[in-house]
């Protein structure tokens, strides 16, 4: 092994002084982060490194964009699309330098060096400023930003058919390459009726036209719209003056509309959360969410000491600083051992055999299995949380909550594969475990950027060991769900107490910095402990957001697989509702729709078994 240490610092040295020596003056480079590194040493061809997601628009902009796609409209350019509900690249790089990104999260405007693949070139460095800056600021570096981003953003064709094509675009967009050497990220974006990518769901889409029903009635009867609520049958033929195309043209103006933005990036710029946090600064609200993070931080350091002494502030700060140190060293060698009893008692993957199988039947297909869905308002979600915790005496969450359904389903694919690959008894079964580990992520920021700050990969993770297959899983039905759910709750809260999370970023950081990277890629390959699932918590923002006055409807984020974890599942809040998302190996779900059905079938039982146990609360008069 001493060679491989010798030559990994004699490239380690060489790419430093051919940084020095050839690099650029007008250039400026930084430091790529270890956990960045590191994913670009890990990914391989069939495993990308390229966090993934959209958002749906609807509505109207709030004005026209300065850009050229988004002129002054003719009748015959209205018959085919309003540009008001129209969002295209030109509104996209407006509120990119109106809210002045360039200045805030600089990374976004930068390139892997290709002579070192441990730096960034950021081509086009701005200081942050006042917001609106670079609005006014019309210089040529501002003009050479706008145009660079003509490489990153781009329109595409709508979607044709119902969720397929979207659901193609994304699979391209998780395993095509990202020459990172030129860019880090990408938007492309396109723009169609309402409801017809399925980026937004149907149930969302009735809310919407109705919604829009009742704003043009209320409009009607105040006046405002007098003598455009009731029209007479157009009669479309040709004619000199163009009143029939007018009127045309208004009509198809009234027909609802969306536009969906895929957004993707390599890993090496920042983790998705950060991404996505980053992304809410072009939003409308961005200065509200700006202001609610800075009023949660001065909460949390406000009321700690106040009104002691020096002296007694000195020493609890010293108390509290030892506390923290002492639980991440005694916490460090418990999550160490904890993990090695994990590798040990789990020898394998439950997927490998399924793998094995579909190899040697020429059924393994590359790429990636895709599905979404809403799947229930966060109210009611918290709510089955509290009265099946309350009842089992534990405070369950809402992540536990869908870690758990996430658990079942898994259960249920690796039953389906068993018996597509030789029927038998479910208690004959050999590779549909008892237990099954589960990757979580967790961002150490909490999923938010926080005030002069720019993006980054501050992201950890545990595993943890979650109940598999229990007695309703074969037969479906059955109380079992609740003890699922607790158990799921126990093993999750023992990972959360532990500093397990922040041990990995560290792990992840020293692996990237010191050792050799066929040995970095080893020792990840087996720090999962043989998990078969990774699920991710996404929290969004509690309100709807907006983008130029169109309303953030719905978006959807997709992992990129960490090595040898075959399933991804992200479950993600935002304005009131929770949605779900998988990308999974072909081989281990075939089928993600129904995998995400599965997934729902379980969320049903656990409201089910809510309701009942709410109902008997009130029969019982407590």
């Amino acid at each position: 092994m001493d060679h491989q240490w010798i030559l990994s610092l004699t490239v380690y040295f060489c790419s430093h002084m051919a940084l020095v020596i050839l690099r650029p003056a007008t250039m400026n480079y930084c430091q790529m982060t270890s956990v960045g590194r590191f994913s670009l040493q890990s990914e391989t061809e069939g495993n990308r490194s390229i966090p993934t997601f959209f958002l749906a628009l609807s509505g109207e902009k709030k004005e026209a964009s300065k850009g050229g796609n988004s002129g002054p409209a003719t009748d015959a350019a209205m018959l085919k699309f309003s540009p008001r509900k129209k969002f295209t690249a030109s509104d996209f790089e407006d509120a990119w330098m109106r809210s002045d990104m360039p200045g805030r999260h600089p990374r976004f405007h930068s390139r892997v060096c290709p002579l070192t693949r441990g730096h960034f070139e950021e081509t086009h460095r701005v200081h942050p400023g006042p917001t609106g800056e670079m609005e006014e600021q019309e210089d040529g570096a501002s003009l050479e930003i706008k145009a660079e981003l003509d490489r990153h953003v781009s329109e595409t064709m709508h979607f044709s058919a119902y969720r397929d094509d979207l659901r193609n675009r994304l699979e391209h967009m998780l395993m095509s390459p990202l020459e990172v050497s030129d860019k880090l990220w990408e938007v492309k974006i396109s723009n169609g009726p309402l409801g017809s990518s399925g980026a937004i769901s149907r149930a969302k889409v009735d809310k919407i036209v109705e919604a829009d029903r009742r704003k043009l009635l209320r409009r009607s009867a105040s006046g405002e719209d007098k003598g455009d609520s009731v029209k007479a049958p157009v009669i479309r033929r040709r004619t000199t003056k163009g009143g029939p195309w007018k009127e045309a043209a208004k009509e198809v103006e009234s027909v609802p509309s969306e536009s969906v933005l895929l957004f993707r990036s390599h890993h090496a710029l920042a983790d998705g959360a950060s991404i996505m946090a980053a992304i809410s600064d072009l939003c409308d609200e961005a200065e509200e969410i700006r202001a609610n993070v800075e009023a949660e931080l001065r909460k949390r350091a406000g009321g700690r000491n106040e009104g002691q002494s020096v002296l007694l502030r000195w020493l609890s700060r010293l108390a509290r600083l030892l506390k923290i140190c002492l639980w991440f060293s005694l916490g460090s060698l418990k999550a160490i051992v904890h993990l090695g009893y994990l590798q040990l008692v789990t020898r394998q993957n439950p997927f490998d055999a399924v793998r094995e199988d579909a190899e040697r039947k020429g059924l393994a297909i590359p790429g990636r299995s895709i599905s979404w869905c809403d799947a229930a308002p966060l109210a009611e979600a918290k709510r089955i949380a509290r009265i099946i915790g309350k009842d089992r005496g534990v405070g369950i969450t809402v992540n536990d909550l869908f870690v758990s359904c996430v658990t079942a389903a898994v259960t249920r694919q690796l039953i389906e594969h068993e018996e597509f690959m030789a029927p038998m008894a479910a208690h004959m079964r050999k590779f549909v475990a008892p237990y099954v580990n589960v990757v979580v992520p967790v961002h150490l920021r909490g999923g938010v950027v926080l005030p002069d700050e720019s993006v980054g990969n501050n992201i950890g993770a545990f595993v943890a060991r979650c109940p598999g297959e229990m007695k309703h899983d074969a037969v479906g039905g059955g109380t079992a769900s609740a003890e699922r759910l607790q158990r799921v709750h126990r093993s999750l809260l023992k990972s959360k107490r532990s500093p397990a999370p922040f041990l990995s970023h560290k792990m992840a950081k020293f692996c990237s910095d010191y050792l050799p990277e066929g040995w970095t890629k080893a020792i990840f390959e087996r720090a999962n402990a043989n998990a078969c699932v990774v699920v991710s918590n996404v929290r969004g923002y509690d309100k709807k957001l907006h983008l130029n006055g169109m309303a953030v409807e719905s978006s959807a984020g997709f992992l990129p697989l960490p090595p040898g974890i075959p399933v991804g599942v992200v479950v993600q809040s935002y304005a009131g509702a929770i949605s779900l998302s998988v990308a999974a190996e072909k081989f281990a779900v075939p089928d993600a729709d129904k995998f995400l059905r599965w997934v729902l079938d379980e969320y049903q039982r656990l409201r089910e078994e809510a309701s009942e146990l709410e109902r008997k609360r009130r029969g019982s008069g407590f």
